[in-house]
């Protein structure tokens, strides 16, 4: 007796393998090894490496000056004493305070 509403059992399907680059020094010489497979063969070749004694590479710090530029700090208003704001005009400030007669001040960096 069959029954149509059953779906067949598919047989196990095989789990995708991933792609891994491993860099390392071996002997002072940097060498970099790609592959596929399964993470238990990442970990036999990472093993196996280690053995033989290869070793990480060496990472460099990265000095603040190299990553993001440095930020200036905002110029003092002459008259204010006060700091300037940033202008929508990249690199440009200006003074958000008034003068004695209600007016802007004119002050611009």
């Amino acid at each position: 007796m069959t029954n149509s509403n059953v779906t067949p059992i598919e047989p196990k399907q095989p789990a995708p393998s991933c792609r891994f680059a491993i860099t390392v020094l071996l002997s002072g010489l940097p060498v970099t090894i790609e592959g596929e497979g399964r993470a238990v063969d990442l970990k036999l070749i990472i093993d196996r490496l280690k053995t033989i004694g290869a070793e990480p590479p060496v990472v460099q710090p990265s000095t603040p000056s190299q990553t993001e530029p440095t930020k200036k700090a905002a110029p003092v208003c002459p008259d204010h004493g006060a700091p300037m704001k940033a202008s929508r005009k990249p690199g440009t400030y200006f003074c958000p305070r008034r003068t004695d007669d209600g007016e802007f001040c004119p002050n611009k960096a």
